[in-house]
C-alpha cells in the first residue's frame, strides 16, 4: 500500500474512533446531569471541560487499580463538574 494511503486509512480509523468515543462522552455526560440536577447558563463548555478531564482521570485510576496498582477505585459524584472559586462561593460544608 502506498504511504499516503496507509496515513489517510489511519487518520480516517482515527477520527471514526474519536467520533465513538466522544459520542459515549456525550451519553454519560447527559446522563450525569440528569443525575444530579445540573443544567448551565454559562461556562458549559469549560465544565464540560472539567468533567471529561476528572472522567478520564477517574477511568485510568480505574484501570490502574484492576492491574492492582491501587486499593480502591473512583467514581464521578455531583462536584465532577466544579471549576476555580466554585467551592468557595458555596461556602463550608
Amino acid at each position: 500500500m502506498h504511504p499516503s494511503l496507509f496515513l489517510a486509512a489511519l487518520c480516517l480509523g482515527m477520527a471514526s474512533a474519536a467520533s465513538r468515543l466522544n459520542q459515549i462522552l456525550d451519553v454519560h455526560w447527559s446522563h450525569w446531569k440528569a443525575a444530579h440536577g445540573k443544567l448551565y447558563d454559562k461556562n458549559k463548555g469549560q465544565r464540560r471541560a472539567v468533567w471529561e478531564k476528572n472522567m478520564k482521570m477517574i477511568d485510568q485510576h480505574n484501570e490502574e487499580y484492576s492491574q492492582g496498582q491501587h486499593s480502591f477505585m473512583l467514581a464521578m459524584n455531583t462536584f465532577g463538574d466544579l471549576v476555580p472559586g466554585d467551592a468557595d462561593a458555596a461556602g463550608p460544608l
